[in-house]
């Protein structure tokens, strides 16, 4: 019972904090959430969610799938789809780490949802590691 107090105690003092980080017309404070699809029979699927966070965006992605312990590079590029991205990444986002990477970016909500963005997680840190995962912003 007691877990059951300190769990309802928190989502309380949460609350507040989540439903005024409005941060576009689609978000009713909690985020605008998108799906990440495994490449490479990766097995890594998840999500993409964005907050406001003053002028930029907060962007957190979290993904089943990955080993214990691992840690993968993201990044976040131009492109109308996956399979159509920019050469250069237009964000080193925060790496990922036991499947959660959290990052703020100076883009709006409404720039990163207008189908020209994709978050692209890499299998590791290494340079020219093939990508495992890729969600793409509409």
């Amino acid at each position: 019972m007691k877990p059951r107090l300190v769990a309802l105690a928190l989502l309380s003092a949460l609350t507040p904090v989540a439903a005024a980080a409005q941060p576009f017309p689609e978000d009713a404070g909690a985020g605008i959430k998108r799906g990440i699809a495994e490449l490479n029979n990766s097995g890594q699927v998840g999500t993409v969610t964005l907050f406001g966070h003053g002028g930029g965006t907060a962007i957190v992605i979290s993904v089943n799938g990955v080993a214990p312990r691992r840690v993968e590079s993201v990044r976040l590029y131009r492109g109308m789809d996956c399979d159509a991205l920019q050469p250069s990444a237009r964000y080193i986002l925060a790496d990922l780490k036991n499947g959660v990477s959290r990052t703020v970016v100076s883009l709006s909500g409404a720039r990163l949802l207008s189908g020209n963005y994709n978050v692209v997680i890499f299998s590791s840190t290494r340079r020219g590691a093939p990508p495992a995962a890729c969600g793409h912003l509409f």
